[in-house]
């Protein structure tokens, strides 16, 4: 099946978290499904799951709750989508906030591929715009570049203003 990552699902370390998530719930699942066979009055509320994780366990199966069969299963699809998963960084000159990231990500899966991974990261010294890097490939819209490209001209510039 294939798998449709949620809009906040943007980077490695989101989908390392979903799956931890997932985990962390299929645990409780087998431990609340033992109580219910030995009738034990120790019941224990399920684990708050994230939205991303809800989605994610509505779209790979109909039910409410997954059975831990299709639940382990869920999970080993995403330890393999990550390691396969097609990776974006997109290098800015400050700490993006939600807006931007969301925004960018949009852009990545609309125009990109559906389920790309986006990672953040920002360096001050590109004094603004940014740097994507995708696999060997690496786009320089920084003005640092800008910058040291103009060379000579940019003392000039500067003295003209």
């Amino acid at each position: 099946m294939k798998i449709r990552l949620d809009e906040s699902v943007s980077s490695i370390h989101d989908l390392q978290a979903l799956i931890v998530e997932l985990k962390d719930y299929g645990k409780w699942q087998s431990h609340n499904s033992m109580r219910k066979l030995l009738k034990s009055r120790h019941e224990t509320e399920a684990p708050l799951l994230s939205d991303a994780a809800r989605n994610m366990m509505h779209q790979f199966g109909d039910k409410e709750l997954l059975a831990r069969s299709s639940l382990d299963q869920l999970i080993s699809t995403l330890e393999h989508f990550t390691k396969k998963a097609s990776t974006v960084t997109i290098t800015l000159a400050a700490p993006a906030n939600h807006l931007i990231k969301k925004q960018l990500v949009a852009w990545c899966r609309d125009n990109l591929s559906h389920n790309v991974l986006v990672n953040f990261e920002f360096r001050s010294a590109l004094l603004g715009g940014m740097v994507v890097r995708s696999g060997s490939h690496i786009y320089d819209w920084s003005f640092r570049r800008q910058i040291l490209e103009a060379g000579p001209k940019f003392p000039e510039v500067l003295r003209n203003v």
